[in-house]
């Protein structure tokens, strides 16, 4: 069985003739998943604009598959359909948009992107080349500036790693505190030399502090509130306070970065063990920053 995000890019690269640059390839992915509201595939800011790292994963897996070839571009190497295999819907803005933008592409698609959707040019490093002073004023009035304090914490439960960047971006987090005792994880993008790779690239900070996580021996058996309520409380009183080092490294890695993101697992704050690290912090009179759970 095919992912269909996947069989939505190569209906994708089918309509527009079977080839498709690079960045062409990122860019008309982007506006369908805009134009759609669907996120088959999740998008964050980049060094040219919106970027999927999922993307050319699935370029990856489909040329070993012998669907794509391996050239840089994205070209289809089979002559099976796929734009018919997709759903009415999606199939029918992907032909509208073969349609009205096949004369659209390089330098002159990117612009489209930059104008229409400003957060996602926040980190371009070519967009003085695409866009004149006052079309950069007028996309930089959407784009969060705000630098002052915060500590964020975020779960990446149910993000792409592409929607987990976004979101660290769109709030203008500077740095990532990884605070998983053991940081592998299943999901593409997330074990700890991947994450730190992927977050690297979108320009901000990685650090990993073991010590503030809970050992994986604990986590057994958690499938009632009561359950994380107890297990929250002994890491509270018995294992927190024996952290001073690791607990002093958050409020260093505050001060040098202002912006600084704790991560774990889980959506819900509340069901892990960051939301007890923010409330240890902030029972010092000394601390002041602005806690926020994404």
């Amino acid at each position: 069985m095919m992912f269909y995000r996947r069989k939505i890019l190569l209906g994708l690269i089918e309509a527009f003739g079977g080839r498709l640059k690079r960045t062409d390839c990122q860019k008309l992915l982007f506006v369908f998943s805009q134009v759609t509201l669907r996120n088959y595939y999740d998008f964050f800011p980049h060094h040219y604009g919106s970027y999927s790292i999922v993307l050319n994963y699935d370029k990856e897996c489909l040329s070993q598959q012998g669907l794509l070839t391996s050239i840089d571009d994205f070209q289809l190497n089979s002559r099976q359909s796929f734009l018919s295999q997709l759903k009415p819907d999606d199939r029918s803005v992907i032909s509208f948009m073969a349609h009205d933008m096949r004369g659209i592409k390089g330098k002159a698609l990117i612009r489209k992107v930059y104008l229409e959707y400003p957060h996602f040019a926040r980190r371009s490093q070519i967009i003085s080349d695409i866009l004149n002073p006052a079309e950069v004023r007028q996309v930089e009035i959407w784009w969060n500036t705000d630098s002052s304090a915060c500590l964020f914490t975020i779960g990446y439960e149910g993000l792409t790693i592409d929607s987990f960047l976004n979101m660290l971006i769109a709030s203008n987090v500077s740095a990532i505190v990884d605070v998983r005792n053991n940081p592998v994880s299943m999901k593409y993008g997330f074990s700890k030399k991947s994450l730190e790779r992927y977050v690297q690239n979108a320009d901000l900070a990685y650090y990993h502090l073991p010590d503030l996580g809970i050992p994986s021996d604990l986590r057994q058996g958690l499938n009632t509130p009561e359950s994380y309520k107890r297990l929250f409380a002994k890491y509270a009183k018995d294992m927190l306070p024996k952290q001073k080092q690791a607990i002093q490294s958050v409020n260093d890695l505050l001060a040098r970065h202002g912006r600084i993101a704790l991560v774990c697992f889980e959506s819900d704050a509340q069901f892990c063990h960051r939301h007890k690290i923010t409330e240890y912090l902030s029972q010092s009179p000394s601390f002041v920053t602005r806690i926020v759970h994404l």
